[in-house]
């Protein structure tokens, strides 16, 4: 058989019940498939062949079904993979007759040898084609990597490095340092990561440094050791309380001593009187102070993000901070901004009885537009000559009502509402120079029914090359180069479609390259596909030449194609532009 598909993996999803899945492509042998089942979390287990699963369609080129002996659950992923194993078992004997059925086997073998191994490189993390890794071995021990990174050096190659990174102690100027690298500023004592490789200079602290852009800070030491000198202060201070509150103790002991040792009984007496209304003095002015603590503390609420919701009374007040921030007082139902200054302000007096309502402000001002209608002009005047962009808004009548609308909108619109139809461009292939083909995979049967190619100016990078476009029903991955596959004319056999008028193109000074179009008929289909090419040259004599004899050319596969190649039948494309085109869905 031909291998006419690279697919040799299939997933479905489990539900319970199901315990027969199908796979699409041709195996060997029974073990040739290697059937997995993914749990919800992640665990990957292997089933085994006859404990779990069973194989049937072995040697069918349309594949056959895996039966599980237990329905996997819901959540579950089982996918079924071609593993061909890498041996060779077809063993040729000289002079007997040339086994083809046995040589085609061992041919499918090999390539769903390389097909297997291309699938696992396709899961695998590499290299971009035009990224360029010197040196892509490493050489340290299992051991000594263990417990650290996989990453890349300073110059792009492979490497083991530290979990963080490389702990150079106190930063010290005139120091070569790399990145990665960690430092201690001593004079703040925070912790610094190199983020580029340099030599130090200049003095501490590092945040203050020439080379500051040249760190990245790790562990912030400076505020850690503000916080605890901020909670030592007020230790200390909650000490100092407790000192004057036993000092004030000892104060009255002593004056109590003194009042009984007063002379007399009238002196004790005295004393004694003065003593007490010293403490109904004292007494007052303690209550009195904490009426007025209190009798702040709840008309003023402190700096808040948002209003204060619990004990509120009329006249509250409480600063806000954040956005719109400020001092806000409560009025009994909700919080306002506080206002001190009122001139020029919007008042009833300037016959916006309700500044608070846009809507009854134009009222009185006999405004009859909408506050958002008013909003959209911009009041503007000059017309300029900038171009409409698809984010730009335009102002529209709706029925009556003015409103605003984007130019995708009206994009839509216009193609939609109004009608399909129509040419659209897709894609360009922008100025060529020496390219070895130009590929076009922007097929799209939702929107196309058909497409147009614009050929300016194409010219070969050699002589006596003629242009052909061969089609792919894979998106790109192959395309159709099968001599027979395509006719043209009187039923010519080519291996394209043919867009030259003739043979022999060049780029030599007089020669100009080859012009025109070519539309190609529904390619969405999976029938043969027409099309109708209209190209012109001059020739190395200078006559004009079109392609009439050729114009009409089909495809003789049914199968629906979604892209072209466009190149020289040898050489490369040496100038031109190649321009797509599709014929919108009516």
């Amino acid at each position: 058989m031909t291998v006419t598909s690279t697919n040799q993996k299939v997933q479905f999803n489990g539900n319970g019940s199901t315990t027969v899945f199908a796979y699409n492509f041709k195996i060997f042998a029974s073990s040739d498939l290697s059937v997995i089942l993914r749990s919800a979390a992640g665990t990957e287990t292997v089933q085994q062949l006859t404990t779990n699963y069973t194989v049937s369609g072995v040697g069918e080129a349309s594949g056959g079904n895996v039966t599980m002996g237990t329905a996997p659950a819901s959540g579950t992923t089982l996918t079924i993979l071609r593993v061909q194993p890498n041996l060779q078992g077809l063993d040729l004997v000289p002079n007997d007759p040339f086994p083809a059925g046995s040589m085609e086997d061992a041919l499918d073998k090999l390539t769903f040898m390389v097909q297997t191994h291309d699938e696992e490189i396709g899961r695998s993390i590499k290299a971009s084609k035009t990224n360029v890794i010197a040196d892509s071995e490493f050489t340290v021990s299992a051991t000594d990597r263990a417990n650290k990174l996989f990453s890349f050096d300073s110059s792009g190659n492979l490497s083991i490095a530290q979990e963080l990174g490389t702990y150079k102690g106190n930063w010290a100027a005139s120091t070569t340092y790399a990145v990665r690298d960690l430092v201690k500023d001593t004079s703040t004592n925070n912790i610094f990561i190199c983020i580029t490789a340099h030599t130090s200079s200049g003095s501490q602290p590092l945040t203050t440094n020439t080379d500051s852009a040249k760190w990245s800070l790790i562990v912030d030491a400076a505020s850690a050791t503000t916080s605890q000198t901020a909670a030592a202060t007020s230790a200390t201070a909650a000490a100092s309380s407790a000192t004057a509150a036993a000092s004030s103790a000892t104060a009255a002991a002593s004056s109590a001593t003194d009042a009984a040792g007063s002379s007399g009984a009238s002196g004790a007496a005295t004393s004694a009187t003065a003593a007490a209304s010293s403490a109904t003095a004292a007494a007052s002015s303690a209550t009195s102070a904490a009426s007025t603590l209190t009798t702040f503390q709840q008309q003023y609420h402190g700096a808040n993000s948002s209003d204060p919701t619990s004990n509120l009374t009329e006249g509250d007040l409480y600063f806000k901070t954040g956005s719109g921030g400020g001092l806000r007082v409560y009025n009994g139902s909700a919080w306002v901004t506080a206002a001190f200054d009122v001139s020029g302000a919007l008042l009833a007096a300037n016959n916006l009885s309700d500044v608070a309502s846009a809507a009854t402000a134009l009222t009185n001002l006999g405004v009859t537009s909408t506050a958002a209608e008013i909003n959209l002009i911009d009041g503007g005047t000059a017309r300029g000559t900038t171009a409409i962009a698809d984010g730009d808004g335009l102002l529209v009548n709706d029925a009556g009502t003015m409103r605003m609308t984007n130019v995708q909108t009206v994009k839509t619109y216009m193609t939609a509402g109004v009608g399909g139809g129509g040419t659209e461009f897709i894609a360009s292939s922008g100025a060529l120079s020496n390219a070895a083909d130009v590929e076009f995979d922007q097929f799209d049967s939702s929107k196309y029914d058909s497409y147009i190619f614009k050929f300016y100016y194409l010219i070969p990078a050699t002589d006596s090359v003629w242009p052909i476009g061969q089609v792919s029903s894979n998106g790109g991955t192959s395309y159709d180069t099968t001599n027979g596959n395509y006719h043209y004319g009187d039923n010519q056999d080519f291996n394209g479609y043919y867009l030259s008028p003739v043979y022999n193109m060049g780029s030599a000074a007089n020669e100009y390259g080859m012009c025109g179009e070519m539309e190609l008929f529904a390619p969405h289909l999976s029938i043969y596909t027409f099309a109708d090419i209209r190209t012109l040259m001059v020739s190395t004599s200078g006559v004009l030449v079109d392609a009439s004899a050729k114009k009409n050319q089909v495809h003789l596969v049914t199968a629906a194609q979604n892209a072209i190649k466009f190149s020289f039948s040898s050489g490369n494309i040496e100038s031109g532009e190649i321009v797509m085109f599709g014929i919108k869905n009516s």
